[in-house]
């Protein structure tokens, strides 16, 4: 908040909702990619994925070490990510539960049985179903 302590609170709150709202105007995958895609730099996306990413590995129980060495992290980014969670446990909770439910339905939509009636081992067929298709709830 230092780069922006010029700003007046209702400044402030005025553009946390404008973003607020950016991500609430989605209605499936390939609207949040547009607008994740139209608001935010491709650094900007990767540090946030990252961040998801070390809290995933965080709440695998894998250590600071092995993660600092897999994802090739500073050991400051992940205290900073481990201090975000314990102010926040809901965040990644619902990231976590929502990338489930995502998962699943893309794992059950995107190939479909066909053969005949008489067919014991049905084939799998591509459906071209991707994980942007999946609606929002």
């Amino acid at each position: 908040m230092r780069r922006y302590k010029f700003l007046e609170k209702e400044a402030i709150y005025e553009a946390l909702n404008r973003l607020r709202d950016s991500f609430l105007a989605a209605t499936d995958g390939n609207e949040v990619e547009e607008i994740i895609n139209g608001l935010l730099t491709l650094d900007e996306r990767l540090k946030i994925g990252r961040r998801i990413l070390i809290a995933e590995y965080i709440s695998s129980g894998v250590g600071i070490d092995e993660i600092s060495r897999e994802l090739k992290v500073g050991k400051n980014t992940i205290v900073h990510v481990m201090r975000l969670m314990d102010a926040r446990p809901d965040c990644y909770n619902l990231i976590r539960r929502r990338g489930l439910l995502v998962e699943k339905e893309y794992r059950n939509k995107r190939y479909s049985k066909t053969g005949g009636s008489q067919l014991v081992f049905k084939r799998n067929e591509y459906t071209g179903f991707n994980r942007k298709d999946v609606k929002r709830k």
